[in-house]
């Protein structure tokens, strides 16, 4: 079975960029705002030999209220909870921020393999972020550029070297699923209607219109059947 792989960080340090590439094609929307990406997102992908299933995330904030921010947290959440490795990603050209070193901390308590990641590292300017970095405490950074490519090699060894102590349950490759495409205007419930049926919030709702930027797949089955 694929290693399942987390990429977290906070707003527009490049998660969906990498998302992209291992996946091998533009499933994630990627955009210089922060904030594009709100819900989580699974697809199949591979780097050198390893197979993957990958989970792209929104970026991470620090607050626990009611507020959009705060259920694209949860999300970022639950993906921790579901990964069985962690491509914890920061900016190498912005440096450590206060919200990395936030993160961190939270990082630090999953008790899963994390690989910190210094993006956006194909610059001269890069250079001082990727130091500061290792105060972050998962050790030396993994020196890559999402956009350009450059440092796969480097992160092929680091996955390698993690996963060595990771038990991934082989399983039988299960039945193709029912696709279905749920359709309609902003703010019509289609969301809300996708977390009824598969009983969890796996998307996040609200009533701010928009919330939902780009398509999800989501698994789920139904007496016996897997839909998608």
């Amino acid at each position: 079975m694929a290693l399942k792989v987390a990429i977290v960080g906070r707003p527009n340090v490049g998660k969906s960029t990498l998302f992209n590439r291992l996946v091998g094609k533009r499933l994630a929307l990627v955009d210089d705002r922060p904030g594009v990406t709100r819900d989580r997102r699974y697809a199949d992908g591979n780097i050198g030999d390893m197979d993957l299933t990958l989970i792209d995330t929104a970026g991470y904030e620090d607050v626990t209220d009611g507020s959009l921010e705060s259920r694209m947290r949860e999300q970022t959440e639950a993906a921790l909870e579901d990964g069985d490795l962690i491509l914890f990603m920061m900016d190498a050209r912005e440096g450590v921020t206060s919200l990395d070193r936030i993160f961190a901390d939270r990082l630090r308590k999953q008790h899963k393999p994390v690989i910190l990641l210094a993006n956006k590292s194909e610059s001269r300017e890069s250079g001082g972020g990727i130091g500061e970095a290792y105060a972050l405490g998962f050790g030396e950074p993994v020196a890559i550029s999402a956009e350009h490519g450059e440092g796969m090699a480097d992160l092929y060894a680091a996955v390698v070297a993690a996963s060595a102590d990771i038990f991934i349950e082989e399983v039988d490759e299960p039945d193709k699923p029912i696709r279905i495409a749920i359709i309609g205007r902003p703010n019509a419930g289609k969301s809300t209607l996708i977390n009824r049926l598969i009983g969890e919030d796996r998307m996040l709702t609200g009533p701010e219109a928009g919330i939902t930027r780009d398509s999800i797949s989501v698994d789920w089955e139904y007496e016996g059947q897997n839909i998608r």
